[in-house]
């Protein structure tokens, strides 16, 4: 045995290092989302904050009335602050800061998943950070310094107690911006002038609850998502009428909530030829899915909400009147069928396959009833300028209402299926049918063909040359 061999077997064998390097682990953190979603993320704490914080009596009404996040940015820097509470010590040293998490305790309604969205944000943004939370049992000032990046080793995040306050929130504010922030961030850029719209959409059932956006000094109103229903005001009233689809289910602990229908009148062919006005409002139809009042999925008209299988067309501008709307709640946030960006569905829970067979039967209603009105939509204008669109929270508390029927399978399954109105088919046509002698056909076949016809071709060409001489 040669001389290194005999050192290499006197070398230990006990473990290897398995600590990622500190600028991969940045880098990939960061690499799948977009800037937006990244500070959907840091909302998403403060409304988790206002749900942690808020009163027994606000939880019975659902309400966050009072609750509030601002958030401003420039070339320069990015803070966001809210009156949500604060960060607990506890979850600061043991969760908020960690990359990543094992078991934390979460309130029913919040909707953090696996301990990454404040840290991926931050590197998403700049190169140094401040967070000053204070809460009811202590405040204190976390500081990510631009030396941490640059320094190999993990280490700590220097903290220090603050002086504390009967102002219960978190500041949080990020400077040495990512190039692409600075970018985004700065006058005049397609992401100032898109943002506020974002935070509308994806925000607009928090809105609805009182809670209050502010981006840059301007409140954000909400944006939501409304359906016809015809007679709302007597939800058990018969016939044919103009109302959505509806399914609810409880399922493991995931409640679901389906609504899907006309979200304006049907649009002329005129107006789906004209490809400005379509794809404008193609733009809001589609479905909206929301998972414990944050919408994940908005306006799509692709595969992954069922369009374009199993029966359903794919989308097409006539089909922009058309909207949907599915809401899951759970208080175990695993169960939730999203992605760890919280802005996307993971299609393959079995749950959302499920629920995805409901979407699918209803928008089948819609489609088909739609091409029933080919050609005959202007017929319709009338009637929906006088007919009422009811919200989400609207069309649960109607559907309360409604006689749902049961749906066979897991869980409790039940659903309404509307029976829309449908254009009625004008009668052009009639049968003529009489008796002659058999030897008087023969002779009319004779004089009009020379030869022997069916009767049936005799009735018909004697029928034709007299409306011929008619119609002169």
């Amino acid at each position: 045995m040669n001389k290194t061999m005999t050192t290499q077997l006197k070398d230990k064998i006990e473990s290897v290092p398995n600590t990622p390097a500190k600028d991969f682990f940045v880098s990939m953190l960061t690499r799948d989302i977009d800037l937006q979603d990244a500070i959907l993320d840091l909302l998403d704490n403060c409304v988790d904050g206002a749900i942690r914080t808020r009163t027994k009596s606000m939880a019975e009404e659902d309400s966050l009335e009072g609750f509030w996040a601002k958030i401003h940015f420039d070339d320069r820097r990015f803070t966001i602050e809210d009156n949500c509470g604060g960060i607990p010590w506890n979850i600061a040293k043991d969760y908020a800061f960690c990359m990543g998490h094992a078991e934390v305790d979460t309130k029913p309604g919040t909707i953090g998943v696996v301990g990454i969205g404040m840290k991926r944000a931050i590197f998403k943004m700049g190169r140094e950070c401040h967070v000053h939370s204070n809460h009811k049992d202590d405040a204190f000032l976390v500081t990510i310094p631009e030396a941490w990046f640059k320094n190999k080793d993990w280490g700590f995040f220097d903290a220090e107690r603050e002086k504390p306050t009967t102002k219960y929130g978190t500041i949080m504010e990020i400077s040495h911006l990512e190039e692409g922030a600075k970018m985004a961030f700065g006058k005049g850029s397609t992401f100032r002038e898109a943002f506020e719209s974002m935070v509308a959409e994806a925000y607009s059932y928090i809105i609805e609850k009182g809670f209050s956006v502010k981006i840059n000094g301007v409140d954000v109103k909400r944006k939501p998502i409304k359906l016809c229903f015809e007679n709302h005001d007597e939800p058990r009233k018969k016939g044919n009428l103009f109302r959505p689809y509806i399914y609810e289910s409880k399922i493991s602990g995931i409640e679901v909530f389906v609504a899907v229908g006309y979200r304006s009148r049907l649009p002329t062919q005129e107006e789906q030829a004209d490809e400005v006005e379509s794809s404008f409002a193609a733009k809001e139809a589609g479905w909206t899915i929301v998972c414990n009042d944050r919408v994940v999925l908005s306006n799509d008209r692709t595969i992954k909400t069922g369009w374009g299988f199993g029966g359903v067309p794919n989308f097409h501008n006539q089909f922009s009147c058309i909207a949907g709307v599915v809401e899951f709640k759970s208080d175990n946030i695993a169960n939730l069928p999203i992605t760890t960006t919280k802005r996307g569905i993971d299609a393959s829970k079995d749950i959302y396959t499920l629920v995805r067979q409901r979407m699918q039967e209803g928008l089948k209603c819609f489609t088909k009833n739609t091409n029933r009105w080919k050609g005959f939509e202007s017929e319709l204008k009338d009637k929906f300028d006088h007919l009422k669109f009811l919200d989400l929270k609207e069309l649960r508390k109607v559907a309360q209402k409604l006689s749902l029927t049961a749906v066979h399978g897991e869980g409790l399954q039940k659903q309404y299926k509307p029976e829309l109105p449908e254009k009625k088919k004008i009668a052009t046509t009639r049968r003529i049918c009489f008796e002659k002698k058999i030897t008087d056909i023969e002779k009319v076949s004779q004089h009009l063909f020379d030869e022997s016809r069916t009767p049936e071709e005799v009735g018909e060409t004697c029928f034709d040359r007299i409306l011929d001489e008619a119609s002169k």
